[in-house]
């Protein structure tokens, strides 16, 4: 018998979302996904036609690169906005070309500087771009990862923000709600995954990437338990920048 989606009702469920207990055909995963990235704007308070939007693009957070920015554009596209691929450190040829099929527009990034946000450094020099915002393709599995990199190896409590102000420009996290269970999910199904898979092997995963990864996969619960309990909303829009702890681990779970 054919399972319909919990959502709409109306077509086959393909997906099923153990935290929330939904069952989602390919359509309603991706308008959950896109409403997490519409909600994360309306936060950072920049909504309205005519963006432009830097995402920035990395090798350590391959999929999530690629996926923010294939949503993004097309989020943009219908605002009249521009989704700019923003390159970070060494990337393939192999890699760029997945990403020029989702932005025409690709700049590298000039320099990394020593602020960051949920352990993933910032660049600077990029006034020249005239961006409204700067999207960080972070996942919630990546606020719990940095999290607990601060606790085990810095021996602190750490505020792992979501939001930052970088030489005037804001820079935000609009996938830090999103498991990234969901993001392999959609990928999958979408026909992305493939897409990603065949660029750069990432290195393999440490004692808490596999942790938070086995949490994602089979206690994704606990992520939102951790996301609501161990921060408040302020917590979670404050950055505590210019620190450089483990930021390139940050994504090195398996694709």
């Amino acid at each position: 018998m054919e399972v319909l989606c919990t959502r709409c009702s109306r077509r086959q469920a393909v997906y099923f979302r153990r935290h929330s207990g939904e069952r989602l055909c390919l359509g309603c995963l991706y308008r959950s996904i896109v409403k997490e990235i519409k909600r994360a704007f309306s936060t950072v308070g920049s909504v309205g036609p005519g963006l432009r939007v830097g995402v920035l693009v990395s090798e350590t957070l391959v999929l999530e690169s690629a996926l923010l920015l294939k949503v993004l554009g097309e989020v943009e596209e219908r605002y009249s906005g521009l989704a700019i691929a923003v390159t970070c450190g060494d990337v393939s040829e192999k890699y760029l070309a997945v990403v020029r099929r989702y932005s025409k527009d690709v700049v590298p990034c000039p320099e990394l500087g020593d602020s960051e946000i949920v352990c993933v450094r910032l660049p600077k020099g990029l006034d020249w771009l005239r961006l409204d915002l700067l999207a960080v393709p972070v996942t919630l599995d990546d606020l719990l990862e940095c999290f607990l990199r601060s606790l085990v190896y810095e021996h602190e409590v750490r505020n792992v923000g979501t939001y930052a102000e970088l030489q005037h420009l804001k820079v935000f996290a609009p996938l830090h709600r999103v498991p990234r269970v969901d993001l392999v999910a959609y990928a999958f199904l979408a026909g992305v995954l493939d897409e990603v898979s065949c660029t750069k092997v990432r290195r393999p995963p440490d004692a808490i990437g596999k942790l938070v990864t086995a949490i994602s996969i089979k206690h994704p619960e606990l992520l939102f338990r951790f996301l609501y309990g161990a921060f408040s909303r302020e917590d979670l829009r404050t950055s505590v920048l210019g620190r450089g702890m483990g930021c390139s681990q940050v994504g090195s779970s398996p694709v």
